[in-house]
């Protein structure tokens, strides 16, 4: 089997990323509908191309040997809440991690995070952060898997509950 390899996108890229993400937007829209919506306009390309234009912004692809995408993660770099308390550092943000369906199971998106903790250690990040939706449970354990753990958990009320 040929290896997929690892590479960082460009401006090319975007129009085959934003196909890709439609497979976790899909997930994320089903699983909570009350605040996500499939939005009809121009294509996430004006929003991706921070990612690969800006130097503080990363995006990797994990593609086929045949050209196809196997995988996407993107992220950026931040600096933590400014109240004195916490110290100061410099964060990297995990915004995205999505690995075609064919190709899962095969450490596609464990590559991904590793080429993203390099890119994010080399920049100065001290540390790398993501947000994971309580209910996908298959993202929290393979967030788990590969070392992460739980900083805090963000809670929400309805003032008028969804039907």
């Amino acid at each position: 089997m040929d290896e997929v390899t690892i590479r960082r996108a460009v401006i090319a890229d975007l129009e085959a990323v934003g196909a890709l993400l439609q497979d976790l937007d899909d997930l994320h829209r089903g699983a909570l509908p009350w605040l996500l919506r499939r939005v009809d306009g121009p294509p996430l390309t004006d929003f991706l191309e921070a990612y690969v234009s800006k130097h503080d912004h990363a995006m990797f692809l994990a593609v086929a040997p045949e050209g196809s995408l196997a995988g996407v993660l993107y992220m950026f770099l931040r600096q933590p809440a400014r109240a004195s308390i916490v110290a100061p550092t410099v964060v990297a943000e995990i915004d995205a991690l999505v690995v075609n369906g064919a190709f899962r199971r095969q450490h596609i998106g464990t590559r991904l995070v590793q080429a993203a903790l390099n890119w994010a250690s080399v920049s100065g990040a001290t540390r790398t952060e993501l947000g994971v939706y309580e209910f996908n449970e298959l993202a929290r354990a393979f967030w788990a898997s590969i070392g992460f753990q739980t900083l805090s958990r963000r809670l929400v009320l309805h003032s008028n509950p969804p039907s």
